[in-house]
């Protein structure tokens, strides 16, 4: 025999032993599986299994499931509907007994030539089992549990009944399971009405709900779509027309989710990332979740919150110590451009934590042009030099950017980071500075950025749940409180400091009225067509309570745009205060931010301010001209100013015509003095008050000789220091040495 024929015969041997082992292997799986695994029909219909989820005061808040209990008949929907389905899913759904056979030789040699489980070949029978039957695990033996469950559940039930099943409990993303719950979930009404491209939409999304999810990644979920099409035009269950009129269509999303659906999703959502379970798993085992939710502030806040038509919003509120949800209503997950709001966390957080900027530091708000980005303010006014304080407490656009641009993009990215907002690779631009991320923020992101600088710069992740109990109140979990110190308090101070000013003078002065120690910040997002919003928001907070307030347009129709006066300071800091209002009848919410060791109040000099520098007043500063400002004492400025440490001699000129003009150059910081002498008496004529301008001062021709100066004082009379000017003199007559009987007027200088 051939060396070669040996190696054959050598090979072959190895494949038909590891043929036989794996052949053995699967024959007792799969007698195993008739023993220990059988088709159980409870499941299928009792999919909804309910889960409690209690308030903070362990009363009963909701009963609920996975799926939220809508169901649709497979009659009622449109025959393009299930059509949509088999043809990207299961093409010989009508033909096979719960398996593809053909299909599963195809992936898996897929599968073995690109070294790992690309591929799949489930059918749609097998898809039902493993979401009713099944874990979510990627084994050998859980695949033929899948296929013989399959075959039985295939001997059992009609086609269509597999079908109807598998439509009502299939998960289609965002909180949705279920052909019904999707329609409303995205589309706002029932899978009856769904259009044909809105069913290829739903049929793509499955694979993998948040790849292809309308919301998050609308690109991949339109071209998903498509193939869907176009499968279904190959199978020729709709005709070229169609198919044009369908992938012609662009995304239009009007989703229709009540306050509850969406608690429910994010309460649902949380547990399954704690214990690591899936949504079918914790739906289905019974726990019972108990949240950090006042039921009867949610409520009330419920019934009083301003609403409107077309015009999406949600509101949350933060217990700070816990970082525990106490209220969460409407549409708090979807995001959104964020406006202003994410002024302080990418600009002036990152600013302050490196010296950069301090709360007093001069920056000019002016028309700017920066490699062909020409933003504007939001008003198309400029206030010119301003103080950081003002240009973050008044919202200014051209400051934030240029604080961004200063600070360095990468740097401030890299702190935002740290209170949980995203960012794209693409966001790596200025415009960033007003909100302009990519991706965007949900209320529940900002919110939670913003409790941080409410607990002194301490980031935690939101906590909607307490505890989370199975049967016989075995507790599984219980949350323990971590926080993580991401900048310094006195980075968090200077900001919180300086957003109370948002309030007294700033975009929230709405707030003001309610007589509690807030800090607040609000934004808007307008549109480049017309003076519409797309986006209003408000976050407000103290020590003890965060709330954030969101109203938008999720239906990218202009028409369901925000009005131009429904913006940031009105219709979300209008519900902003509606909340705390009815916090402040529960709780005690009037306490302030403690000072920090690690700040301290400085008198600035504000004559050095106006030359643009930060110097320290000296002991001469008069009190008019101090400016008293927080400080890191990390950046506490070192220079002190000389402004006032010597006055310098002022000019008085004297003209003389038909009268006595008189003029010096004034400075606003001083007082002026024009004294007279006569015979020797000296006597103050009058007193001006300091100007940066000409002084200019008239009187008649004395009838004597008399000297003329001025006295030049600090207005602060605390300080004992002045000066005299020249002296001007005015003489009438004087005989002369010549002789000369005749007398001259002398008008003006020394007499000789």
């Amino acid at each position: 025999m051939s060396k070669i024929a040996k190696v054959f015969l050598i090979l072959f041997c190895i494949v038909a032993v590891i043929f036989l082992a794996v052949f053995t292997y699967i024959v007792i799986i799969i007698s195993q599986a008739g023993q220990t695994t059988t088709l159980d029909v409870a499941k299928l219909n009792s999919y909804n299994s309910q889960v409690k989820i209690y308030d903070y005061n362990n009363n009963e808040l909701v009963t609920t499931s996975a799926t939220g209990n809508k169901t649709i008949s497979l009659e009622e929907l449109p025959d393009y509907v299930p059509q949509a389905f088999i043809s990207i899913e299961d093409k010989l759904f009508y033909k096979h007994n719960g398996l593809n056979v053909g299909r599963i030789f195809k992936a898996g040699l897929k599968n073995l030539v690109s070294g790992y489980a690309k591929e799949g070949a489930s059918t749609i029978t097998q898809q039902l089992i493993k979401n009713t039957h099944l874990s979510n695990e990627k084994t050998l033996s859980r695949k033929i549990q899948e296929a013989y469950l399959a075959i039985q559940l295939e001997k059992k039930y009609d086609k269509n009944d597999i079908l109807e099943t598998y439509l009502n409990v299939i998960y289609f993303g965002n909180g949705a399971y279920g052909i019904e719950s999707a329609a409303q979930n995205y589309f706002g009404h029932s899978a009856k009405e769904l259009t044909l491209d809105e069913s290829a939409i739903l049929a793509g999304v499955i694979k993998s709900p948040r790849t292809y999810s309308p919301i998050l990644n609308p690109d991949n979920c339109l071209k998903r779509r498509n193939l869907v099409l176009k499968n279904m035009l190959e199978d020729e269950v709709i005709n070229q027309t169609a198919y044009e009129d369908a992938v012609s269509k662009g995304l239009s999303l009007t989703p229709n989710v009540s306050a509850n659906d969406n608690f429910n999703k994010v309460i649902l959502e949380q547990a399954m990332n704690i214990l690591n379970l899936s949504e079918k798993d914790i739906s289905t085992m019974g726990f019972k979740i108990y949240t950090y939710i006042n039921k009867e502030i949610q409520n009330e806040i419920s019934q009083k919150m301003q609403t409107f038509d077309n015009i999406d919003n949600g509101l949350m509120i933060v217990d700070n110590k816990t970082n525990g949800v106490v209220a969460y209503l409407g549409n708090c997950d979807v995001n959104r451009q964020v406006g202003s709001t994410i002024k302080p966390i990418l600009c002036y957080a990152p600013a302050f934590e490196t010296g950069t900027l301090s709360p007093i530091t001069p920056i000019k708000d002016e028309p700017i042009n920066i490699s062909g980005y020409s933003p504007k303010n939001a008003n198309n006014k400029y206030l010119g030099w301003v103080s950081t304080r003002t240009a973050l407490a008044k919202s200014l656009n051209i400051p934030a950017i240029k604080t961004l641009e200063y600070n360095d993009i990468d740097k401030s990215i890299k702190v935002a980071k740290k209170f949980g907002l995203h960012f794209d690779k693409e966001d790596r631009h200025l415009a960033i500075a007003l909100g302009a991320t990519k991706s965007g923020e949900s209320l529940t992101t900002m919110t939670n950025a913003y409790s941080t600088f409410a607990r002194n710069g301490s980031y935690s992740n939101l906590n909607f749940i307490r505890k989370i109990e199975l049967s016989g109140n075995n507790v599984v979990y219980k949350n323990n409180n971590n926080f993580n110190q991401i900048i310094g308090t006195d980075t968090a101070f200077l900001i919180n400091d300086i957003l109370k000013n948002t309030i007294t003078d700033g975009t929230a002065k709405r707030l003001s009225t309610l007589n509690i120690p807030l800090a607040a910040k609000t934004g808007t997002v307008g549109t480049d067509l017309d003076s519409t919003n797309t986006d209003a928001w408000c976050i407000s907070y103290n020590p003890k309570y965060t709330i954030g307030v969101w109203y938008g347009n999720t239906t990218g129709n202009t028409e369901n745009n925000l009005l131009s006066n429904q913006n940031g300071g009105t219709i979300a800091t209008d519900s902003n205060k509606i909340a705390w209002s009815i916090l402040k009848k529960h709780y005690n919410v009037l306490q302030d931010f403690d000072i920090p060791d690690n700040v301290s109040q400085i008198a600035i000099d504000a004559l050095s301010l106006n030359s643009q520098k930060i110097e320290l007043a000296s002991p001469d500063t008069p009190e008019k001209y101090i400016i008293k400002e927080w400080f890191s004492n990390r950046f506490i400025p070192k220079n002190t100013s000389n402004n006032f440490d010597k006055i310098t001699q002022p000019v008085l000129n004297m003209q003389v015509k038909d009268k006595l003009i008189f003029q010096w150059e004034g400075l606003e910081y001083l007082n002026y003095e024009l004294h007279k002498i006569t015979q020797n008496k000296d006597t103050l004529i009058e007193t001006f008050e300091g100007k940066n301008d000409t002084f200019n001062y008239t009187l008649p021709l004395p009838e004597e000789n008399t000297e003329f100066y001025l006295t030049v004082k600090y207005k602060n009379a605390e300080i004992d220091k002045s000066i005299k000017s020249n002296t001007e003199k005015y003489y009438i007559t004087a005989n002369l040495d010549n002789k000369e009987s005749a007398t001259r007027k002398i008008r003006k200088g020394w007499f000789f």
